[in-house]
């Protein structure tokens, strides 16, 4: 007589058929799901309240600011040290760091920028003597295509100025929403600078376990480190 207890169909030819997940089980991933929508929501409305802020600002104020913020990262032990910075080219509304990266090259230090790969792909590569840039994905300058890629231990020894859209008292960072500097800094061991205007600060940002906290985040006012 067959065993009531067994269901044949978990048993058959020895293989295991999935059943359809508990209750409890089903509630939470539902409740996941929803958590990880909602943070969504947060930061797409997050970022268009202060891509604007940003685009808005009078330029006299941004040139001031854009100074404020370059002798704030001179100031920096860790700039000072670094023999080579890993920076960005600004898209015109960020922070603007030519003027500094064209003087810590002048120290000898190696200035490296982002390339353009495909889809949302870039790499780091090391601009030459002469700043010659060309211009790629989005109108953004970056480096030529005869430039050299950043080789990984060039990187681990590279101070890294990040930008972003958004920063909160913690150091967290929200980005663009495409993961470039996630994947960038993904195994390295340099230290990360975020690189923002002070009207980009907001309290209690959302994140996720992908998200890579910066070390320091550097505005005009203040230079803020993350509690280790």
């Amino acid at each position: 007589m067959p065993n009531p207890c067994i269901n044949p169909r978990r048993h058959l030819r020895g293989t295991c058929i999935l059943t359809r997940p508990a209750p409890a089980a089903a509630a939470l991933s539902g409740n996941r799901l929803k958590m990880t929508v909602s943070k969504q929501s947060d930061k797409k409305s997050l970022r268009r309240e202060k891509l604007l802020l940003r685009k808005s600002m009078a330029p006299d104020a941004r040139y001031a600011a854009d100074a404020a913020i370059l002798k704030n990262l001179e100031s920096l032990p860790e700039f000072a040290e670094a023999p080579v910075i890993a920076a960005y080219a600004s898209d015109g509304t960020e922070p603007d760091l030519m003027p500094l990266l064209r003087r810590a090259a002048g120290t000898g230090k190696t200035i490296c920028l982002p390339r353009w790969l495909n889809d949302s792909n870039y790499e780091m590569a090391v601009l030459d003597g002469d700043f010659k840039t060309v211009s790629g994905k989005w109108n953004m300058p970056e480096p030529p295509p005869d430039a050299p890629p950043a080789e990984t231990q060039l990187l681990e020894r590279a101070l890294w100025l990040v930008p972003g859209v958004a920063f909160d008292e913690n150091c967290a960072r929200l980005g663009r929403g495409k993961g470039i500097y996630d994947r960038l800094l993904a195994g390295t061991k340099g230290v990360s600078a975020g690189v923002f205007y002070d009207c980009q600060q907001t309290a209690g940002l959302p994140t996720e376990p992908h998200d890579r906290p910066l070390d320091i985040v550097v505005t005009e006012s203040q230079v803020r480190r993350r509690k280790q």
